[in-house]
């Protein structure tokens, strides 16, 4: 009984740790001060500062843009790989193939972000737009494909693909009519992750970034020199909404996928 009571004890003090900076940047976001010292009064002020401030709502509108790109790129590059992996016979290089996939997760960011730097200028490459939208691609993928893979794993959906083919539908019909269908929830919770993902990069787009172009987290990051204001707590609050709602919809998605693979 005391032991259980420890743990307990352990683990509220744990989620304390945990939480209590982002209940403190909620309850400050709602301040009246222009700095986060003393409480003086309640105000949604701040969260109408962030909405009019013109440059700020520009940065939010590049990230979605640049993170809605990433998420589309990589989860068509994480279907066709997971298809590749999953469906066909094992191949050569199949395995060094897997762990490529996989090598963004592993590869520090600092050094992904240098090692890009440094292939896109020699390359000839503008740090433009797109560059940008393909290297958080490529720091997405492995979210993609771990979703769709693990989907088409356990869907069983090679039997329905080969009964498709033997009543005369082609293998690019019945990728169509059977495996896309079936691989949806798990393509749509790999995109949702992967935006996530290229929403909050600050490191590759620090160093990706060209002229004119500032994502919301080098927006941020600008701010802050000059010290935490409830505007920026604000903000904080209003993604971090954002992102329990997104996760909240992947959790949803893969219950979904899991219980239709059952």
């Amino acid at each position: 009984m005391k032991k259980s009571r420890g743990l307990g004890a352990y683990c509220a003090a744990l989620y304390a740790f945990l939480y209590a900076p982002l209940i403190v940047m909620t309850v400050y976001s709602f301040n009246d001060a222009h700095r986060n010292v003393v409480w003086r009064g309640f105000t949604f002020k701040w969260y109408l500062t962030m909405a009019r401030d013109a440059d700020l709502m520009r940065a939010l509108t590049t990230s979605l843009e640049l993170a809605a790109c990433a998420a589309a790129i990589a989860a068509a590059l994480g279907l066709l790989a997971s298809y590749a992996l999953v469906r066909h016979r094992p191949f050569r290089g199949r395995e060094g193939y897997a762990a490529l996939l996989d090598a963004p997760l592993m590869i520090p960011e600092v050094a992904l972000g240098v090692g890009l730097l440094s292939f896109l200028v020699r390359a000839g490459f503008e740090l433009d737009f797109g560059a940008l939208a393909c290297a958080h691609a490529l720091i997405c993928l492995p979210y993609a494909v771990a979703a769709v893979r693990a989907r088409l794993a356990s869907s069983g959906g090679s039997q329905l693909e080969e009964a498709a083919m033997d009543l005369g539908a082609s293998e690019w019909r019945a990728f169509l009519k059977v495996t896309l269908p079936l691989a949806m929830p798990a393509i749509v919770s790999g995109a949702l992750l992967a935006f996530t993902v290229s929403f909050e990069d600050f490191v590759a787009s620090f160093f990706l970034a060209g002229v004119g172009i500032t994502t919301l987290p080098i927006k941020v990051y600008s701010m802050l020199k000059f010290g935490v204001t409830p505007e920026i707590n604000a903000l904080s609050v209003a993604l971090l909404s954002s992102t329990f709602v997104l996760l909240g919809l992947n959790a949803w998605l893969s219950a979904r996928a899991g219980a239709d693979a059952a």
